[in-house]
């Protein structure tokens, strides 16, 4: 039985086009994405592990204590500028700190307004969380190295509502303006 007379015929293929394009567009479509209605509370889930992946020295002094530059001027190893030699290492901030954990390189001639950071191969838990610990810059120097300033961050879940785990932190003390990267995890 013959349902089509006539010079029609049903385009079987193109419409197996149609279908396809329609799914093709359909499956190409982002997934929805959920954010918060404006009257409802962004439900943030606890965490208790926290991992220094990162310090940034955005300033410290320019000059050492007694008003010197931090590094002899020494035009054979083309210190023209007596910039600091810094690095970093986090310690308790106790009378007689221990230090937890230390840079084991340097940055050679940092002025006091280069912005410098240095990433964490691998990356250093806080413990106890919740608790305080010191960033201390130093100029690197043999056989002594001078404490540049210390910085003191609270790591550990933070008092606003809708950031209390944030990715970094910014501190100043000392004359020193430090940031410090964290990686969080439950």
């Amino acid at each position: 039985m013959n349902l089509f007379t006539g010079k029609f015929k049903f385009p079987t293929s193109g419409l197996f086009l149609i279908l396809f394009f329609a799914l093709l567009i359909t499956a190409c479509q982002e997934d929805p994405v959920l954010e918060p209605a404006d009257n409802e509370d962004v439900i943030i889930t606890p965490k208790s592990r926290a991992f220094i992946t990162g310090i940034q020295i955005n300033s410290f002094p320019g000059t050492d204590p007694s008003g010197n530059s931090w590094d002899a001027i020494d035009t054979t190893t083309g210190d023209v500028n007596g910039k600091a030699d810094i690095f970093f290492n986090i310690s308790d901030p106790s009378p007689n700190p221990p230090v937890f954990w230390s840079q084991n390189s340097h940055f050679s001639d940092v002025g006091s307004n280069d912005t410098t950071r240095y990433n964490l191969l691998e990356n250093y838990e806080v413990i106890p969380f919740g608790s305080n610990i010191d960033v201390n810059v130093y100029d690197y120097e043999l056989p002594d190295s001078t404490l540049i300033g210390t910085v003191n961050f609270f790591v550990g879940t933070y008092p606003d509502p809708q950031n209390p785990y944030p990715s970094a932190v910014l501190a100043e003390q000392n004359g020193c303006s430090v940031i410090l990267f964290l990686r969080w995890e439950d």
